[in-house]
């Protein structure tokens, strides 16, 4: 099987996953419109906590003919979905598969006696060997560059939940992957090159360009602690008999055309609320203040200064 075939049966059991779920479904994942596309994120999220989009969907499971393979982080992920640990495990769980069957029709073939014993045996010898030399070649084969996130100041995996990747596209909206943060993230060596955004709650978001060529295949990125935000959690959580200091710290840190955003927690249908700079300060510092234990989700700088930040309080 070449690497479209192998896509076409990962097709296959994808839509077989999604009919455990539906069963009410009976036709090709090629009929998936607004409605299946959409019940289909929701699985994909659920189990690998990540998304794809409606327009890739579109490009690239919806069509019946592949011209390319998407890139190996999408394989990965739609793998995944599969429990497979990713793609390359899948092309050599079906490698090994198809090429069982080829012995055993091979051994049916001998007891049938549609051929002479030479015959046979070299058949066999020829499947087996082919088994083990393609075994050898995806084991072997490296086609991805791996990532790994760390503090810049301890030098020690990230201690969040969870890390955003957000990866640019030309031509198309970014890509948003969650992953743990003690994992690593894996980018298909066979593109060019790859620009893409690290977000983790109370570390300094940063973007970075590799190019691909010639690259290492294990790199690790180092992440600058947000001290401001780590500095905003600690005065929701903590009693400070100096009111006016804080909010004088607050103020060095906020810029004054700062926007600010609450989360509300546990109703999607409550959406956000914006603040500005005092509105934010007051209600954070005030003796009967309504902003205690927030989390920081995600903090903008302009000239050193948060300019924008989104919070939401825990419970």
């Amino acid at each position: 099987m070449n690497e479209l075939e192998f896509f076409y049966q990962l097709k296959e059991e994808l839509l077989s996953k999604y009919q455990e779920s539906y069963p009410q479904w009976k036709r090709s994942i090629h009929d998936f419109r607004g409605k299946e596309i959409s019940n289909f994120q929701k699985l994909l999220e659920e189990k690998v906590n990540s998304r794809i989009s409606e327009k890739w969907f579109y490009t690239h499971l919806k069509a019946t003919k592949n011209e390319k393979l998407p890139r190996i982080d999408m394989l990965d992920l739609l793998c995944q979905f599969l429990d497979f640990s990713d793609w390359e495990s899948f092309k050599k769980n079906h490698l090994i598969e198809n090429l069982h069957e080829q012995v055993k029709e091979e051994a049916e073939g001998r007891k049938r006696g549609f051929f002479s014993l030479g015959k046979k045996s070299i058949s066999i010898t020829l499947a087996t060997g082919l088994l083990l030399g393609s075994l050898y070649f995806f084991t072997n084969k490296s086609k991805a560059i791996q990532f790994c996130f760390q503090d810049a100041d301890t030098y020690e995996l990230l201690l969040n939940d969870t890390l955003e990747i957000e990866i640019f596209q030309d031509g198309e909206s970014p890509i948003v992957q969650r992953i743990d943060a003690k994992k690593c993230f894996k980018w298909d060596l066979d593109q060019e090159s790859i620009t893409f955004a690290i977000h983790a709650p109370y570390y300094r978001s940063d973007t970075i360009t590799r190019s691909l060529k010639n690259q290492k295949y294990h790199e690790d990125i180092y992440l600058k602690k947000d001290d401001y935000a780590l500095m905003i959690h600690l005065f929701s959580t903590s009693n400070f008999e100096d009111w006016e200091k804080r909010r004088n710290q607050l103020g060095q840190m906020i810029a004054d055309d700062a926007i600010i955003f609450q989360v509300e927690k546990g109703n999607a249908n409550a959406g956000v609320s914006m603040l500005n700079k005092e509105e934010f300060i007051d209600r954070l510092t005030l003796p009967i203040n309504s902003l205690k234990n927030i989390k920081i989700i995600h903090s903008m700088y302009k000239d050193e200064k948060i300019f924008r930040l989104r919070f939401i309080l825990n419970e």
